[in-house]
Order: structure tokens, then C-alpha cells, then sequence
């Protein structure tokens, strides 16, 4: 079991906003003028929620389709609170609890581990047996690593490979989800399952480039051995047709891997390229790690294949993270990425010591932690961990006392610097361009087919820090971006 630490107990605002770090320096901008359609400063609670309704209703949104509340980070009651308990999806905002839940649990300095076995005598460089890779759940184990991983076991000694590449991917469940099924695209990065030893997140960018009267395709970073079948049609005029319109496929292949690549492409888009995740899990390790070694000068010509509990022995190499976790977090709720945050979910469960790690304990686990810190977790449901769900839910008000309890915490400014910053980075990068709100709210979006949301911190212009979450589910969520941004310039001005 897994120690669970206190929560200090707050302060009044102005500790509160010392803590998380939400000073702003200069005079605070005077609050613009509250939009009209918007539930008016000034009034009691049961008012502003009558009014907050009237304005979700007048923006077209049915009772039931939306959930908001705004909660003081120095304890005091809901600023505006609106049906803020019902259970939504909340698409990736939930992310907020896995990677809350990760700083706390694993610490923001944990590193992931990749470990190398030989299984095999190595003499005069050439291993005559199995190279085993020990997945240790590292999320970003990226070309880059791969790269410097290859060189330091050149350095080593190993020139050549007699055997296989034997993953052990043991340290987690094998994943049960159904890309396909979620929404008919599995070529897509954000469909990635989990994999103990994921490399480059399954993916890599197809270059698109006109040659004359064909287009020329090719993997980066390069995969040895697998093969592009070519459906593309170059056409002229204005660039009509770019990469992101072609269709990507696995075709398969008796001996080794195929690609299919069709559609159309306009000479005038020039060269362009689109990421794709292809190939299984076993194939693309073997793929991106035979093309590293390749040009590292190494050989090796085997097979690559998935052995559980291969890697029995002490290790001959161990490849340690470059990056801590706080940086796998900024990347996360950024650039809301899913499949590290699901890898993030279960390595809950293999710190607990389980192994493989399965979802069903790292949820258990997860919402055990919130439960201890007084938060309330009914109808709460998880699922993976990323928002990439029809059936996880979670409620505005539920949303909000995390974010709320997270601010009082020692890994409080870690997860509110991770958050995209309004007018400035991330996913909240366009928004509020010129606007006084401008690097004074820290926010998390979401959104799925049906559903759109926001949570995150407020640093309201009276100098009060608030958490907030707004939570839309229905046939018009995706028209609600007006309503998310009408309901964060209120609280800006009016909290």
C-alpha cells in the first residue's frame, strides 16, 4: 500500500496564492465591463445560479448538457456554481487527476527505467544469443533516446546481434482497448495503446514529397524493413489536397511489414508531412530499433518478438530517462497527450508492485488517494486515465475541489505550470490574444465527439485565485467554445 500524505489546510487567498505561485507582478488590469448575457457580480449564490442557467439556456444548452462551478482557492464557498455535480464526460480534463495523482504518488523527479539483457555469451562484440529489452513503461522513449541508447551499447561492446530483439513488456497488462472501435481511426497517434516497451509512441511522420510526376514517400525517423505500397495521385492547382488527407493503412505483408498509402495530393502543397501511427507494437520497435542500429554501424538480422518475464537476470544495461516525470506531465496536459497519460495511469499500479500492472488497481488506487484527501469521488469513473472515453465521467465540482486541494500541495505549481497558460502556450495558445486575462488563467481543455470542456486556475483581476471547471456533454458542445470563454472573462472579472 502506497503511504498517502496530508493536505495542508488553507491559508486565506493571499497564502493560498503565494503558495501555487499565482503572483502577477505589476497592477492588476481594471476588470472589463461583465458580457450581459453573463449572471452579474454581486448577487447571492442561488441567484447567480438561477442566472447561470438562464445563460446556459439562452446560449441553446439544455438542462443537463452543462455543469460549472468556480471555487476560491482559500476555502471559501462557489464563486457561481451550476448543476456542478452531475457526472459528464470530461474528455481529457481527467487527465488533471492522473497526472496530479503521478506528481504525488511517484514524485516529480521518478524516472522511467529501460533495462537490456544479453541472453547469450558476448564475445569479441558479437552477442551469441537474444537481446532482451525489459519495457520499464517508459511514455517518451522517443527517437532521440533511441538514438544515444543504440551508441552507449555500441560503446559498450555489442557490434553484432546473433539472435532475436526480445521484448519483455511485462510490466503491464497487455491492453484490451479497441482503437478501431473508439472512433474508426487507429492510424491516429492518439489511438496508441499502452505498451511496456513503447518506443516514439508508435508513430512516425510520413514525408510527402513531389518528384516530378509522382510523389515520393518515406518514414521519418527511417524503419528498417518496412515497406510503403504507394496509392498517392499527384494532382495540379492550388494546394487542395495536403498530407493530412491521405489514408494510411497496415497492408500486411507474408515477409515483412506494408504501409499502404492513398489519396490525393496537390504538386503546389510541396513537401508536407502528417504523423501516423503504424504497424503493431512488436513490428515498430523492431522496425525503429533495426534502422538505429543500422546506423549506428551495428548488425543484426533476427526476428523481434514479445517474451513476458524474458528479462530474468540482472541487467547488462540499464537506460535511464533523460526526463523526470514533471516534464512527462508539462507534456501531457500541454499538448494533451493520451497515451501518455494512460502509460502514467498504470505505472501507479506497477509502483504499487503489481505486475503486470493492470487498470483495474491503478484506478482502485487513484481514487483510494483522492478519497483520502477528502474528495469527493461518487460517480467518478476513470477508465484509462486520458479522457480518450465514452464512459469516464466526472463532475465540474468534482473537477474543481481536486484542483482546489492541488494547489494546496507541495506538487501544486508543478501540475498548474504543466497546465497550457491563456494567450500563451499549449492548447490555450490562441485564446484571449490582447485580452487582460493574458497569462492569468492556467487551463485544461477537453474534447470528444459531443463534448467539450475546460478546468483549470483563475487568477481573477481582484487578486483572488480561483479553480474552475466547465463541463459541456450534448449535440452542441462543440459550439460551446463561446461559452467556455464567456464564462472564464466573468470569472476573471467578477471573482
Amino acid at each position: 500500500m502506497l503511504r498517502l500524505s496530508t493536505l495542508r489546510r488553507p491559508a486565506g487567498a493571499a497564502a493560498v496564492a503565494l503558495a501555487i505561485g499565482f503572483g502577477c507582478a505589476g497592477a492588476l488590469a481594471r476588470p472589463a465591463p461583465a458580457p450581459a448575457d453573463l449572471p452579474n457580480g454581486g448577487v447571492e449564490a442561488p441567484a447567480r445560479g438561477v442566472a447561470l442557467a438562464q445563460w446556459a439556456a439562452t446560449a441553446g444548452f439544455a438542462p443537463g448538457e452543462i455543469g460549472a462551478i468556480a471555487l476560491p482557492l482559500d476555502g471559501g464557498p462557489a464563486l457561481v456554481a451550476f448543476d456542478e455535480h452531475r457526472a459528464l464526460n470530461p474528455a481529457s480534463t481527467i487527465k488533471l487527476l492522473t497526472t496530479w495523482a503521478a506528481l504525488s504518488l511517484l514524485g516529480p523527479d521518478y524516472r522511467w527505467e529501460t533495462a537490456f539483457h544479453l541472453r547469450g555469451r558476448l564475445e569479441d562484440g558479437v552477442l551469441r544469443g537474444d537481446l532482451v529489452v525489459r519495457g520499464g513503461g517508459d511514455p517518451k522513449l522517443v527517437i532521440e533516446d533511441l538514438v544515444e541508447l543504440v551508441g552507449q551499447l555500441r560503446a559498450g561492446g555489442l557490434e553484432r546481434i546473433d539472435g532475436d530483439l526480445v521484448l519483455d513488456d511485462s510490466i503491464y497488462e497487455p491492453s484490451v482497448d479497441d482503437a478501431i472501435g473508439f472512433d474508426g481511426e487507429p492510424w491516429e497517434p492518439y489511438n496508441v495503446q499502452p505498451f511496456g516497451a513503447m518506443m516514439n509512441f508508435k508513430s512516425v511522420r510520413i514525408v510527402v514529397r513531389p518528384s516530378g510526376k509522382i510523389v515520393e514517400l518515406a518514414f521519418d525517423p527511417d524503419l528498417a524493413g518496412v515497406a510503403i505500397d504507394s496509392a498517392v495521385r499527384l494532382v495540379g492547382g492550388p494546394c487542395r489536397h495536403g498530407a493530412n488527407g491521405l489514408q494510411v493503412r497496415d497492408a500486411g505483408g507474408a515477409k515483412k511489414p506494408v504501409v499502404r498509402i492513398s489519396g490525393v495530393y496537390s504538386r503546389a502543397c510541396g513537401e508536407q508531412g502528417v504523423f501516423v501511427s503504424v504497424l503493431d507494437h512488436r513490428q515498430f520497435v523492431g522496425a525503429l530499433f533495426g534502422a538505429a542500429w543500422k546506423a549506428a554501424g551495428g548488425h543484426w538480422r533476427g526476428r523481434t518478438r514479445i517474451e513476458r518475464g524474458a528479462a530474468r537476470d540482472d541487467p547488462w544495461y540499464v537506460w535511464r530517462s533523460p526526463r523526470a516525470l514533471r516534464e512527462v506531465v508539462h507534456d501531457i496536459n500541454k499538448f494533451s497527450n493520451n497515451v501518455m497519460a494512460r502509460h502514467l495511469l498504470l505505472q501507479l499500479a506497477a509502483r504499487d508492485g503489481e505486475r503486470p500492472a493492470t487498470l483495474a488497481h491503478a484506478r482502485a488506487l487513484l481514487l483510494e488517494w483522492l478519497r483520502e484527501r477528502g474528495l469527493p469521488t461518487s460517480g467518478l469513473v476513470l477508465d484509462n486515465g486520458s479522457g480518450l472515453s465514452r464512459v469516464a465521467r466526472a463532475s465540474a465540482a468534482q473537477l474543481a475541489a481536486a484542483l482546489r486541494a492541488a494547489a494546496l500541495g507541495p506538487d501544486g505549481i508543478v501540475l498548474r505550470d504543466s497546465l497550457p497558460v491563456v494567450g500563451i502556450d499549449g492548447t490555450m495558445k490562441a485564446r484571449f490574444v490582447g485580452e487582460a486575462m493574458v497569462g492569468r488563467a492556467w487551463i485544461k481543455t477537453g474534447s470528444l465527439d459531443e463534448v467539450r470542456a475546460i478546468a483549470g486556475y483563475v487568477f481573477a483581476s481582484s487578486g483572488r485565485p480561483y479553480a474552475i471547471a466547465l463541463i459541456v456533454n450534448g449535440p452542441r458542445a462543440s459550439a460551446s467554445r463561446a461559452l467556455q470563454d464567456a464564462f472564464l472573462r466573468w470569472v476573471h472579472d467578477n471573482g
